[in-house]
């Protein structure tokens, strides 16, 4: 009866997600139902396999060999990505400087083993149970925490999947910080991939699309950004008639909104085809700004130094759970009031058998 429910339930959470991925890629619950559906397909396949090694001693063996290795492994694989993200910290200081937004793996880095040392130490703290129920929450929490995480990963490289077909007609860029007033290497990724595009589609029998440069003027820039992007296509042989400029916004659902409105005006509302140009690991979380700004546009995402990467996705998952804020501290509250219902009920039921 297990069996058959957990393969049935499995089937149900991926044909979730095979009708939430045709119907908008840029939602979160895309990657949540994969990631569910991939661990209850494992798990319906543990039930198998526990089944068969009823009958089979060889299969016994072997999964009784598998268990064991996934107990030794999956330590190894926190320690590594502690140290990995440490490690990745001191490359990325070298590289781009010491800056309080380059510290993020480096705090998750020593999060991880601050955590682990805990869980380690845990039966000495907890002799008495006064530390178990506070550990046990701060666990669960964690847990759920890093399970967002995977989903976001998950949800953010099947976007970076999709793949936008000419023609279009246009390509919206989004800014990024300048360097004087000129753009930097992360800003000239996003630009020369959007130039790919053109270049693309310039080579068929179609239209080349006008780019919509998005980035207004920050307090500590010289212009706009829109500006230093607009002299950047320039001096690459863009057409200064194919350049529509979108100076205002300050942030990216900003450059979304404001975009749209001048497509709409230059074109029509709805009567228009357009992309966005951005770094690939900013491509989810733009995706997902389009759909609030009302945007029908899919994104093509620049390739990132490996090195840069593990901070910038740790920085982009921090957005995403502020943006979904109220989800997830509805959830983390949750976790909390079931566990101090949980103490209640047996504190309860202790001194109620005592008396």
């Amino acid at each position: 009866m297990i069996f058959l429910f957990s393969y049935g339930l499995t089937a149900l959470v991926l044909l979730g997600f095979v009708v939430s991925y045709m119907r908008d890629k840029r939602r979160i619950r895309v990657g949540m139902l994969l990631t569910f559906g991939l661990l209850l397909l494992a798990f319906s396949l543990m039930i198998s396999v526990i089944r068969i090694a009823d009958d089979n001693s060889a299969v016994r063996y072997a999964a009784a060999f598998g268990a064991l290795g996934a107990v030794v492994l999956l330590p190894l694989l926190v320690v590594g990505t502690g140290a990995g993200l440490i490690y990745n910290a001191r490359i990325l200081w070298r590289k781009e400087g010491l800056k309080p937004k380059n510290l993020l793996t480096l705090g998750l880095g020593l999060l991880i083993f601050v955590f682990l040392g805990l869980m380690i130490t845990s039966p000495l703290w907890t002799t008495d149970g006064k530390l178990a129920l506070p550990i046990a929450v701060v666990s669960t929490i964690t847990a759920y925490l890093g399970f967002v995480f995977l989903c976001y990963l998950v949800s953010s490289v099947l976007y970076n999947l999709v793949r936008p077909r000419v023609p279009r007609d246009y390509i919206v860029v989004l800014g990024a910080g300048l360097k004087g007033d000129k753009v930097t290497p992360l800003l000239a990724g996003r630009l020369n991939r959007g130039i790919a595009f053109y270049k693309k589609q310039e080579a068929l029998p179609y239209v080349p699309p006008k780019f919509v440069v998005s980035g207004g003027k920050g307090s500590d820039e010289m212009i706009s950004e829109a500006a230093a992007m607009r002299n950047y296509l320039l001096e690459q042989g863009i057409p200064d008639e194919w350049i529509i400029m979108e100076d205002k916004s300050v942030n990216t659902l900003q450059n979304m909104k404001f975009s749209k409105k001048i497509m709409d005006e230059d074109s029509g509302e709805g009567q228009y085809t357009c992309v966005f140009a951005t770094n690939n690991f900013h491509l989810f979380r733009a995706g997902v700004y389009a759909r609030q700004a009302g945007l029908k546009a899919d994104g093509i995402g620049s390739k990132t130094a490996f090195y840069y990467l593990p901070n910038a996705f740790i920085r982009e998952y921090i957005a995403i759970l502020t943006m979904y804020r109220r989800w997830h501290l509805f959830f983390i509250a949750t976790i909390v009031l079931m566990y101090a219902a949980a103490a209640g009920l047996f504190w309860w039921v202790e001194h109620t058998v005592d008396v």
